[in-house]
Formats: structure tokens, sequence, C-alpha cells
């Protein structure tokens, strides 16, 4: 980790989750995807910056730097996100399998940020569970999106995609009921940050820790259930 940087000098002010100041710089990038074409207005050679909460835990990337929603719907396109392939389907399982164990009969859900392919919801469905799907980009229906109606919403690999996961943790935590699940799968932040490959995807902006959730529990309004391999589970409380 590096030195933390003094206030004035970082390119964001406060933390995009818990909005404290309390930043320092944590890694620099410069061998990551060519993220310079995203952000042509900054030079190839400053790098591309991550920036680390000492409150939350939170990793977010320099918020100079975001894809346009064309390149966004671009890159998700290339996803191969198919559910007759068996490695798929047995990804999408670290998910629905635990999701499950705590969901009463016909439990009532929405796949929050399903991509341009149902992915979840099938998998629901086939375990006797009503699930409709949304995504901002490929199935915008904001009808869906309101308060105290799901028995457990679902987001597999959207939270690092968050830009104000702030606000996006308490919409999640309103729409579900009082008792129900949020089960979220993403990766967590490594020892190893420099070489691993999460943060190369351009579309990725915020990374968790285990500390990240434990603070989005006890702030936002959720028990954490479990956490395994990537698989958090949050009971609104």
């Amino acid at each position: 980790m590096l030195d933390v940087l003094p206030f004035e000098a970082l390119s964001v002010s406060r933390c995009l989750l818990c909005e404290s100041e309390g930043l320092s710089l944590y890694h620099v990038a410069t061998d990551a995807v060519p993220w310079h074409l995203y952000a042509p207005e900054t030079k190839r050679g400053e790098g591309l910056r991550f920036f680390r909460c000492e409150r939350c835990a939170l990793v977010s990337k320099d918020p100079l730097v975001r894809t346009t929603p064309a390149q966004e719907r671009s890159h998700y396109q290339k996803h191969n996100n198919d559910l007759s392939d068996a490695g798929y389907r047995a990804h999408l399982m670290k998910l629905v399998h635990p999701l499950v164990t705590y969901l009463p009969h016909k439990a009532v859900g929405l796949d929050y940020g399903c991509g341009p392919a149902l992915s979840i919801e099938p998998l629901m469905r086939e375990r006797g569970m009503r699930c409709a799907s949304y995504d901002p980009i490929f199935a915008p229906r904001r009808e869906l999106l309101m308060p105290n109606t799901y028995d457990f919403i679902s987001c597999s690999e959207v939270v690092e995609h968050f830009r104000d996961p702030g606000v996006e943790f308490r919409r999640l935590h309103g729409m579900v009921k009082r008792g129900g699940i949020l089960g979220v799968m993403t990766r967590l932040v490594p020892d190893d940050f420099r070489n691993w490959w999460y943060h190369r995807d351009p579309t990725h902006v915020v990374f968790y820790t285990e500390a990240t959730f434990h603070w989005i529990a006890a702030q936002v309004g959720f028990d954490l259930l479990e956490h395994h391999d990537g698989v958090v589970l949050l009971q609104r409380v």
C-alpha cells in the first residue's frame, strides 16, 4: 500500500460508500486494460489510481476514469452468459444454493442487474420461486423497483459496477421485505491487488473487503448471515 496522500491531492473527495474523507492512495496500476481509452484527457504515464477508505475499507477506482453507457453496453454484450454452459451454471449456483436455504416456498424475488440475458431468474424459478429481472441497461423496468416488495434480491457480479454504492445498497435495503435476504456475489479484494484481474475490467469501479460488508450490514440495516468464497448473504433487520 502507498502512503496516504494529502487530501487536496486526491481526485475524489469522499468515499463513494460511507462519504468519509479518510481516503488513501491504495494502488497505481500501469499495466491494466487500456483504461486511458475511457479517459483520454488523462496522461498515460500517470497510471490508474485506486483509493481505499479508512472507515469502510472500500477500494474505489479513480472516479475520473469511467466508461460511457455505450461502452458499458458493448462490453457487457461480450459476456457469454449461457445457462446451457455447465461452468456458468455452476458459477451462479454458488449464489443460488445458499440463498434458497433461507427462503420460504414460492418466495418472491428480483435479480438486480441481470445483464443482457436472464440468469438468476430461471434458476430460481426452477426451484419454485417467483423472480423478475432488472437491469439499468438491458432491462430498465423501473416499475419493479418498489419498496418492501421482495423476499429476496440477488446481485450476481453487480455491486462492483455501482458508481454510487451508498445509494444503491440503501435502495436494495428498501426494496427487500423485513427479514428478506440480499444475496451478493462479487470478488473480495485480495492481498495481491496488483496482479488481480478483477480491477482490470473497465466497467468495475468499486471493490469490497469483508470489512466493507460488515460496515454495510451495520450502517444500512442488515444482519450479515454468511460470507464465503465471494458470496455474501445479508438479511434486512
